[in-house]
């Protein structure tokens, strides 16, 4: 393995065309985990393919593998203290069903060539939201995870900010059927296409959901990239980028939002179903992003457990949530 950057997914189809697409990228590690539901023949030249078996059985986490519950998108999990463990410089997140556009590597290595030097538009929003997909040209549409009651608040389309904390995270959208909520789905149609060379950076405090779905994480991320147990799949990778924020910006970082390098032709989804798991994020987001303005603690990981026990004290997680981060960080090797 020469190469120290990574891209992340995890399937329980057969080989996809974004995967295929993204195993021919020439320098990146493309690690796929499976699943129980996974196809037993699944094999896909240029990937790194862990089936549950070998999950259980790869040595050094083993343990951690056996903690994930199975048939969950918290699988991916195994793939991120894969990628630590062996040395990752950079970690690029996303779906079987984003499929990158033909210049989607360029993209990415000229963010990260150019980093923090790139000229960014920073935004804040007086009522603590800001919905992004406004600022993409996206009228009428928000991400999923973003509080209903604020859809149609004036405050949510934001001003411009004053804070200078780099990006640690990127958000790359995701063109045709983003990242949307299920109520969106079912009274919207239409494919959604962002405008093109836009980055946004969000103020201190203010706070805008961002998914896992094609997500550029620097190492002084890494110890944000754990997904919480104990909530459906569609509200953990969302409450996690809350949590994230919340200690991005006590780690003097903050968040971006780039314009799509990816397309979604979504997987088939039962959107009552959908619309049941992210119940908590609808009833829910606003009053946990004002808790977690209240994390505390000496260090990235110490942010996050702060945010951790806050929900634990809150009843949205248990305490086996805050054991298995513990046990995350020590598998991947990060302390």
């Amino acid at each position: 393995m020469n190469q120290t950057k990574f891209i992340i997914i995890t399937t329980i189809n057969k080989p996809t065309d974004a995967i295929c697409r993204y195993s021919q990228w020439k320098n990146w590690n493309v690690v796929v985990v499976g699943d129980r539901k996974s196809p037993v023949d699944w094999q896909c030249e240029g990937v790194t393919y862990f089936n549950i078996e070998a999950q259980y059985s790869y040595s050094s986490l083993s343990l951690l593998a056996k903690a994930i519950p199975e048939n969950t998108y918290l699988r991916k999990m195994f793939g991120y203290a894969y990628a630590i463990q062996n040395g990752a410089t950079v970690i690029f997140e996303t779906d079987d069903d984003n499929i990158p556009y033909d210049d989607a590597e360029i993209a990415l290595e000229e963010t990260l060539k150019l980093k923090n030097n790139i000229s960014n538009e920073r935004l804040s929003s007086e009522v603590g939201w800001l919905n992004v997909y406004q600022k993409f040209g996206a009228q009428g549409c928000w991400p999923r995870g973003f509080p209903i009651e604020f859809v149609k608040h004036p405050g949510v389309g934001g001003q411009r900010g004053n804070d200078l904390k780099p990006w640690k995270v990127m958000q790359f959208l995701a063109d045709k059927d983003p990242d949307v909520d299920a109520i969106y789905r079912m009274l919207a149609q239409g494919a959604v296409n962002f405008a093109r060379n836009r980055i946004f950076l969000l103020d201190e405090g203010t706070f805008c959901p961002f998914n896992s779905q094609a997500t550029l994480w620097l190492p002084e991320a890494f110890p944000l990239l754990f997904l919480p147990i104990g909530v459906s799949d569609r509200v953990a990778d969302i409450l996690r980028g809350y949590m994230a924020l919340a200690c991005l910006w006590k780690m003097k970082g903050t968040l971006a939002y780039s314009s799509p390098i990816v397309f979604q032709e979504r997987n088939a989804h039962n959107l009552l179903t959908d619309f049941s798991e992210e119940i908590l994020l609808y009833l829910n987001a606003d009053k946990w992003s004002r808790l977690l303005k209240n994390i505390t603690g000496s260090g990235t990981s110490d942010y996050y457990r702060s945010a951790l026990k806050l929900l634990c004290k809150e009843n949205v997680l248990s305490a086996e949530c805050t054991d298995l981060y513990m046990h995350f960080l020590s598998a991947s090797g990060i302390e």
